[in-house]
């Protein structure tokens, strides 16, 4: 765990924002609380139009590559932007990144000289979880081109599930999926903690194949950016990118990046940190570190730091953890909209959770 909480892991995007901000209902008087990863989720909501966005996360270097995101989106323009980043070919990204690191602080500006690898390729995909994607990419394409192009060029979603039913969900998708639930897989191959959480290995072949096979039904590949980097390898301004990266976005994000604050702290010790109280909790898919204790001390910290009736949404991956029973009364989870939610979310692999918080003071 010490090497995955200091190093890239997550550099792109692998959620859906339109989620967040439908769970949210995002008010220009809210203070929201937003775990940083790569960077996509807070910068997605600014498109909510907040009072403000406090990032956090324990990983010193994913809030490093927000700060470099966001000192690139403040001085450069759109077509610069995407070749810095790596979503566009480019030859000139050292030239760029001098322009870009002369507006971060001096710590930032030596944490990214000290990667001149990362800023040379594109930070877009330079995490650990980027590769990992482009490598399964690679053998997906390499079996399955003509699949592919097919499955994306889809004009609906039953003709997209019949493709998804006919090309992909055999016996060979299975087995690699199959692979992939093994916890030796993530934690050894990958270096993922969260592979110690796993459900059994069946259960976990399960979900995965399920998710896909429901997402066939329910949402276009061709429209999401989690499907893109899944299946492709790597974003491209012609194909789906997350929402504050839409070229139609980049303006509103540019205007209001200022709103975003960042911070290195945990959910479990929000109540002290005396960075809320927050009206809005995007809070990814936390549960996919944690044990029963640790989780409920995360629900703990956001409890402690939130309005009476603030929203929140949690996304679900592998590990089905729930809140315990001492949190039911403050976690007031809303069935209806986190179901709805799930169907149309674009990152396919998750499940939803939103609702409201209720904080009882003392």
């Amino acid at each position: 765990m010490a090497d995955f909480s200091r190093t890239l892991n997550f550099t792109s995007a692998n959620e859906d924002g339109a989620t967040e901000l439908e769970a949210l209902a995002l008010a220009p008087s809210d203070h929201v609380l937003c775990l940083t990863a790569s960077g996509a989720r807070p910068l997605d909501l600014l498109l909510g139009n907040p009072a403000r966005i406090t990032a956090i996360d324990i990983n010193p270097a994913q809030n490093e590559l927000l700060r470099l995101k966001i000192a690139a989106f403040k001085v450069l323009e759109d077509e610069a932007l995407y070749a810095y980043l790596g979503i566009a070919n480019s030859r000139h990204r050292p030239d760029l990144h001098r322009r870009v690191a002369a507006g971060l602080p001096p710590a930032s500006r030596a944490f990214w000289e000290a990667r001149p690898g990362a800023i040379a390729s594109g930070v877009w995909h330079s995490g650990r979880w980027e590769r990992v994607l482009r490598l399964g990419a690679f053998g997906t394409r390499r079996l399955r081109g003509r699949s592919i192009d097919r499955l994306f060029a889809a004009s609906s979603l039953s003709e997209q599930a019949d493709i998804w039913r006919t090309r992909f969900d055999d016996g060979l998708w299975h087995g690699a999926v199959r692979v992939l639930a093994q916890r030796w897989f993530w934690t050894r191959i990958i270096g993922e903690p969260g592979g110690a959480f796993l459900p059994p290995p069946a259960e976990s072949e399960a979900r995965l194949t399920g998710l896909f096979r429901r997402a066939a039904k329910h949402i276009l590949f061709r429209g999401s950016d989690f499907a893109v980097l899944l299946f492709h390898g790597r974003h491209s301004v012609q194909r789906a990118l997350p929402l504050h990266m839409r070229p139609e976005n980049l303006a509103v994000v540019r205007e209001r990046i200022d709103l975003i604050e960042i911070t290195e702290t945990g959910l479990d010790a929000l109540g002290a940190s005396g960075l809320g109280p927050f009206d809005a909790f995007s809070l990814s898919d936390f549960g996919s570190y944690c044990g029963q204790s640790d989780y409920d001390a995360c629900w703990n910290g956001v409890i402690a730091s939130a309005r009476p009736g603030a929203r929140f949404c949690e996304r679900v991956f592998m590990n089905p953890v729930q809140p315990g029973p001492a949190l039911a009364d403050a976690v007031r989870v809303d069935p209806a909209s986190s179901q709805a939610l799930t169907h149309s979310d674009k990152a396919i692999i998750y499940d939803i959770r939103c609702g409201t918080l209720h904080p009882t003071r003392e």
